[in-house]
């Protein structure tokens, strides 16, 4: 997933709502004006509960229970981002208006205290509002002490991070459970003939699968690769091997082929990889495996989106626009036909929209919980290295503010920035991951990619 790389599934390219660009400017009334935001009557919220069960019966009946599961992990995961900014806010004193999953038209909602609670009927992402995140935003001069831009550097920090930590705490857990459960290393040494090559040796010495080439010659085999070297420095030589079948070991005598292109000796057995076994580790020792194992996806994720965000990297995925679109009209103009479903080691570096993560999501999930839990830890690093970048209007832009205002600040007088001039930079991250992510929806639709 990594190396794929998705668009980004928290939120919409203009960010979180607690961000100045995400959320129309508090209009000063303060406290009087979070009290006139009236909650959706009872009709209205059952109405919206209805609604919500529906689309969720119509996703589980049309595309499967797969694709229910990648959604309420996607749910999951934004909600848990989104209160990791929530929590970190309220513990830093400063005032939290809403907290809402999803955009657009209110389904329900409900106020406890000073904050309105809710679902919106697009899930795209999440939002928690934060009072007075910047200098353009109008606050009660009651509530001017509890504003983002009035806390000390270290919360406004904590607060902008917490949704990245937050991933990145669930992908640590998520990589803990994998290896604990499922393992990531599979077990050589449990491998056994899946077929045999027609004519071949293996088939003249009637190798049947399940059977296990454990020695020939009185050398042992640990593995299959162990094996295949051996066989491949033996050609057109005859040997007794040592089968393992049904428990017992037998000896049965074979002439080893040669591979007329190398030389190289030949058996003309197969093995399946996916049947074989996982090792799993202890749950002591999976606790810093887990975090040295985070440490090298969460490299890999940052230089995979480097690439994918290079000059070089945008003008490639771009470019697969044009070769996309005959077969794109050629389909569309057949009827019963159905764009291609391209293979994901052929798309290294494409980026994917939220229909064509939540169509990989939902194939790994079919391969049980250690598809589950490769899923959902890929596109939590993916997610928290993005928020991270330093540009508004993601987290890692508030970040870099903050400490702006920080290094500007002398003897004791706070400095304030101005949060107009970065406008510019930031409709223009927007314009830019707009664009990507219609682009990548495109994509995933007119050349869809399979595992």
């Amino acid at each position: 997933m990594a190396s794929s790389g998705v668009d980004t599934p928290t939120e919409p390219v203009a960010g979180h709502g607690h961000s100045p660009f995400s959320e129309p400017p508090a209009s000063g009334h303060g406290p009087s004006h979070t009290a006139q935001v009236d909650a959706p009557d009872e009709q209205s919220s059952w109405l919206g509960v209805v609604v919500l069960a529906g689309l969720l019966t119509w996703l589980t009946i049309a595309a499967g229970w797969e694709y229910l599961v990648v959604v309420f992990m996607l749910v999951f995961m934004i909600t848990m981002h989104e209160l990791g900014h929530y929590l970190t806010a309220r513990w830093s004193g400063m005032k939290v208006t809403e907290f809402f999953l999803g955009f657009g038209p209110r389904l329900f909602s409900f106020r406890r205290g000073e904050t309105e609670y809710g679902i919106k009927g697009i899930w795209a992402g999440a939002y928690v509002k934060i009072i007075g995140m910047n200098n353009l935003e109008e606050v009660d001069p009651a509530d001017e002490a509890r504003t983002y831009r009035q806390q000390s550097y270290p919360k406004r920090i904590l607060v902008a991070v917490a949704g990245s930590a937050m991933h990145f705490l669930m992908a640590i857990i998520a990589i803990y459970a994998l290896l604990v459960t499922s393992g990531l290393e599979w077990d050589e040494t449990a491998w056994t003939v899946s077929e045999t090559s027609p004519g071949g040796t293996a088939e003249a010495m009637d190798l049947q699968p399940g059977d296990v080439v454990v020695g020939a010659d009185g050398v042992s085999f640990e593995s299959f690769e162990e094996m295949r070297l051996f066989v491949e420095a033996h050609p057109s030589e005859t040997v007794t091997f040592d089968v393992q079948r049904n428990g017992e070991v037998q000896q049965i005598e074979g002439t080893i082929g040669e591979n007329p292109d190398t030389g190289l000796g030949l058996l003309g057995v197969r093995t399946d990889p996916d049947e074989l076994p996982r090792i799993n580790m202890g749950p002591v020792e999976a606790v810093p495996e887990s975090v040295q194992l985070f440490g090298e996806i969460t490299k890999e994720t940052v230089v995979s989106i480097g690439g994918i965000f290079s000059p070089s990297g945008l003008v490639d995925f771009f470019g697969r626009l044009g070769e996309t679109g005959d077969d794109a009209t050629v389909a569309a103009g057949e009827p019963g036909e159905v764009a291609p479903v391209t293979e994901a080691d052929d798309n290294e570096g494409r980026i994917l929209s939220l229909v064509g993560a939540t169509r990989l999501g939902a194939e790994l999930t079919s391969g049980g919980m250690a598809g589950v839990l490769i899923f959902f830890l890929s596109i939590n690093i993916f997610v928290g290295v993005i928020n991270l970048a330093p540009l508004l209007p993601l987290d890692g832009g508030h970040v870099v503010i903050a400490t702006y205002e920080r290094i500007r600040s002398r003897n004791g007088k706070r400095y304030y920035a101005d949060a107009a001039k970065a406008l510019p930079v930031a409709y223009a991250v927007i314009l830019l991951m707009t664009t990507v992510g219609i682009a990548a929806l495109y994509l995933d639709i007119a050349d869809p990619i399979s595992l």
